[in-house]
């Protein structure tokens, strides 16, 4: 069985990890026939996201379990904090958004490749929005875009939600300046809208929507309207998957497109076993809200590149990437290929 450690990996934590022998390893393990087969223990990272979905619908469908892997789940309270593990080799995969530190270890030559997709931006199902306080709008403060001029917008500096923002306020005419952008843990966010320390928020689901039920602020945007198509995440393998034990690449692929397609049959029209899997996103602290817009994976997981470019040109210019890459040089596509064809899709 898998096991799932909610912990907040440090760096000194990591290096302990690593010295302490975690890692990919093969074990004997005997089928329902009685025979000796290999097993393989595949690390895995999560920051209880909602693109963390498909892999833990398969892990708790036993899908990994079929392909003979032993997942076990580390639990990071960041996205930077998985990145850290990810890029030491602590895990040996992870779901991650698009973000300046994946486009940055390929120019420092670490080992990190994305194997397939984990959600688009498609119509009616952004994975960011900007929300802006009711009693802005209500006094006639807010009218339209052009009016976030002045105010202090709640983000994760230099990440996608900036970016989003950052261009609805491009779009109405605003200069760099003329909005200010403040970091925020999501409590503080919450603290800050309620006592007017800042005016709203750029943030991924399903905070976005919780800060919609709990701090009474309205969507005004969402990265559907400004980045359409545009990736929410991407499935990241290490080394150990990519050059160590291909094969176990290629089988954890296997599971994880069982999981997409789940969650795809859970959270489309046919609202199969949807209770079924909310609960079991639950265990791991995944909160769906009512009102939140629901993540689009198409169902062969095909990792989508649009936008990645103006993404890049706007971390150039905020000075956080150095250098221009080809976002095709991050991609492999051969697990995906190799799954698909074994699935018969």
């Amino acid at each position: 069985m898998s096991r799932y450690m909610a912990v907040n990996i440090t760096r000194r934590k990591a290096i302990a990890l690593l010295g302490a022998g975690f890692g990919m390893a093969a074990t004997k393990a005997r089928s329902q026939s009685g025979a000796a087969q290999e097993r393989v223990k595949v690390r895995m990272g999560i920051i209880s996201a909602l693109f963390d979905a498909p892999s833990l619908i398969a892990l708790e469908k036993g899908y990994f379990q079929e392909e003979g892997l032993d997942v076990e789940v580390t639990k990071f309270a960041t996205g930077a904090d998985e990145y850290q593990a990810h890029a030491t080799g602590i895990i040996d995969v992870a779901t991650s958004s698009v973000n300046v530190a994946l486009l940055n270890a390929k120019l420092r030559d670490i080992d990190l490749s994305v194997v397939a997709g984990a959600g688009n931006n498609t119509p009616d199902h952004g994975f960011i929005s900007v929300v802006l306080s009711k009693q802005l709008i209500n006094s006639g403060r807010y009218k339209g875009l052009a009016d976030l001029k002045g105010m202090k917008i709640a983000t994760g500096v230099t990440s996608a939600p900036h970016w989003v923002i950052s261009e609805v306020a491009r779009k109405a005419g605003l200069q760099k300046d003329d909005v200010k952008y403040v970091s925020l843990g999501f409590a503080n966010v919450v603290a800050g809208l309620s006592n007017g320390a800042v005016d709203g928020a750029s943030v991924a689901e399903p905070l976005a929507s919780l800060l919609m039920e709990r701090a009474g602020v309205t969507r005004i945007s969402s990265i559907d309207q400004v980045f359409p198509n545009s990736p929410v995440g991407y499935l990241v393998y290490g080394p150990a998957l990519t050059k160590d034990n291909v094969d176990a690449g290629n089988r954890f692929m296997v599971g994880y497109l069982k999981g997409v397609r789940d969650y795809g049959q859970a959270f489309g029209s046919a609202q199969t076993d949807k209770e079924q899997i909310l609960a079991m996103l639950r265990k791991y602290n995944i909160e769906i809200a009512p009102g939140s817009p629901s993540l689009f994976i198409p169902e062969d997981a095909a990792p989508s590149l649009e936008w990645v470019d103006a993404f890049i040109d706007w971390q150039i210019e905020m000075g956080t990437l150095r250098t221009r890459l080809d976002p095709k040089s991050i991609m492999d596509d051969s697990f995906r290929q190799a799954a698909l064809t074994k699935l018969g899709k």
